[in-house]
């Protein structure tokens, strides 16, 4: 089922809700839709718009969208996030045209796509552009299998976003949530299938989720899973660690990490140098404080 209806609510919102402790930069977030198709058993979106995730298509003239972007006075190059409340192209977003044309016109900022689908046509109509980012979500095999249902299978999200690549498209990489119910054996493959694909930046992430989410998601996965200081469910920082440690050696460089702790930064000695959500060749000006 998919919704089609006006936004009441703003379109444009900084993210800064990550804790002290918690190491992640501040972007924005450009609404243009919410919820996603897929059924993802760990997604947090459940437990965001509780229990339903429907997609939302927002029908507002773009003139909304760009009267509030136009009156953000920005410190600095800034990303404008599509994907954190919704999937941003598992369906097209109406107004996620309009979008594209008004980024490619800027020098200081940028939209981020991220997803999980390989619908990408909207996109391979277009000549590409420095100020349009694609972030591919995947996981193993074995665990997009089990926890992410109604997806394309991580290979072929990786082929999608090879195409987009070899067509002159920024693309970047997440592997995230990594999930150990079903071993961190099975992330070998798809850490040398991102090593082959060479795109401008990887990011890790494991699973972190709430506690609440289980009432919402009792199939989500929590195994080895226990209750971190920031209140979300993480697995243990020396398992962490070891995760971390084996993909880097398998991708054969340093990736960054998704909303990870400053204790795991420490461990590791990796050295933050930006992540998906930071924009080219800038630095967070305000990072969460360590």
């Amino acid at each position: 089922m998919v919704v089609r209806r006006r936004r009441k609510s703003p379109f444009v919102k900084l993210f800064t809700k990550t804790p002290k402790g918690v190491v992640c930069p501040h972007f924005y977030e450009l609404v243009l839709s919410n919820g996603c198709p897929f059924n993802c058993s760990y997604c947090y979106l459940k437990l965001t718009f509780r229990g339903e995730s429907h997609p939302t298509l927002f029908t507002n003239p773009w003139r909304e969208v760009q009267r509030e972007l136009d009156t953000l006075r920005l410190d600095g190059v800034c990303v404008f996030a599509t994907g954190e409340l919704a999937d941003s192209l598992a369906i097209t977003p109406p107004l996620l045209k309009d979008a594209l044309v008004y980024f490619t016109q800027k020098n200081d900022r940028y939209l981020l796509l991220l997803t999980k689908s390989v619908n990408t046509n909207i996109l391979k109509k277009r000549e590409p552009s420095n100020q349009i980012i694609v972030s591919f979500s995947v996981n193993s095999e074995p665990s997009a299998r089990r926890f992410e249902k109604g997806v394309p299978s991580p290979l072929k999200r990786l082929e999608a976003a090879k195409e987009l690549k070899e067509k002159g498209w920024r693309v970047r990489i997440r592997l995230d949530p990594i999930i150990l119910d079903t071993g961190l054996g099975g992330y070998r493959k798809i850490a040398q299938g991102i090593a082959a694909l060479k795109p401008e930046m990887v990011t890790l992430g494991s699973l972190r989720q709430y506690p609440m989410l289980y009432a919402f998601q009792p199939n989500a996965p929590r195994a080895e899973l226990e209750k971190s200081w920031d209140g979300r469910m993480r697995y243990p920082v020396k398992t962490r660690v070891k995760v971390y440690s084996q993909i880097a050696e398998w991708l054969g460089f340093q990736p960054s990490l998704c909303k990870e702790t400053v204790e795991v930064w420490k461990e590791l000695s990796w050295k933050f140098d930006g992540c998906n959500c930071t924009g080219e060749n800038d630095r967070p000006k305000k990072m969460q404080r360590m």
